[in-house]
């Protein structure tokens, strides 16, 4: 008896925009890679009828001509700080494994699919706390954009695997504080509000409008 074959077969289409900034090391929203990134990408393959080249600027300096497509980010991005758990869960296979396609150093595959390891991993993943959640996407975010920045530096980029704790904890102290701005200028927008009603309140009370009084004007 054969065993039954292996019925995932289908290679995902990514988006041309994101591949080229993948190819350049450069940071890129996660979104490329979630099941309505990749449902996007299919979508726009398969409508598009701009086939022109575009030009830009090589590494070396010297004008490279693309395709209009690889020039220009999907409409519907998400950033990464705004993903749901399940995107981002989903995002993950798929972007380490174009990682690898590209011919990613192994090292840095490695350390990239470690840290988002550990992010799914930490505390504030499942926590309660709408807070915490939103600290660790927005970490995140944050530490994926400065690692892919390091990279063309001499000294190379840092071993993102380890979670930086300090940092995501000032993070978290960052999102903390940024809840109760908006939270002190909702209740201010309530307290304006109120205010204006009790006030159009008390000046029906003054100057009531009766029908009667209307009927008596218009006599």
């Amino acid at each position: 008896m054969h065993p039954r074959p292996f019925a995932n077969d289908e290679e995902a289409l990514i988006s041309e925009f994101a591949i080229r900034k993948l190819d350049k090391g450069q940071y890129i929203e996660l979104y490329y890679w979630t099941n309505h990134g990749l449902d996007d990408a299919m979508v726009n393959y398969h409508t598009r009828d701009d086939d022109s080249l575009v030009p830009t600027t090589g590494e070396d300096g010297s004008t490279v001509w693309i395709s209009s497509a690889s020039s220009k980010p999907a409409s519907g991005v998400i950033v990464d700080r705004h993903l749901s758990p399940a995107d981002f869960a989903q995002a993950i296979p798929h972007i380490v494994a174009a990682l690898e396609e590209r011919d990613w150093p192994q090292q840095r595959v490695l350390m990239l699919a470690q840290f988002w390891g550990a992010i799914m991993l930490h505390r504030y993943w499942n926590s309660r706390d709408s807070l915490a959640q939103r600290a660790i996407m927005l970490f995140q975010e944050e530490q994926c954009r400065a690692w892919h920045n390091t990279i063309p530096s001499s000294k190379g980029a840092w071993d993102i695997s380890v979670i930086d704790e300090p940092t995501l904890a000032r993070t978290f102290e960052q999102v903390y504080r940024a809840s109760l701005i908006r939270s002190d200028v909702h209740r201010q927008d309530t307290q304006v509000s109120t205010s204006f009603f009790n006030y159009f309140e008390i000046f029906l009370i003054a100057f009531p409008f009766s029908s009667q009084s209307h009927q008596t004007n218009r006599v």
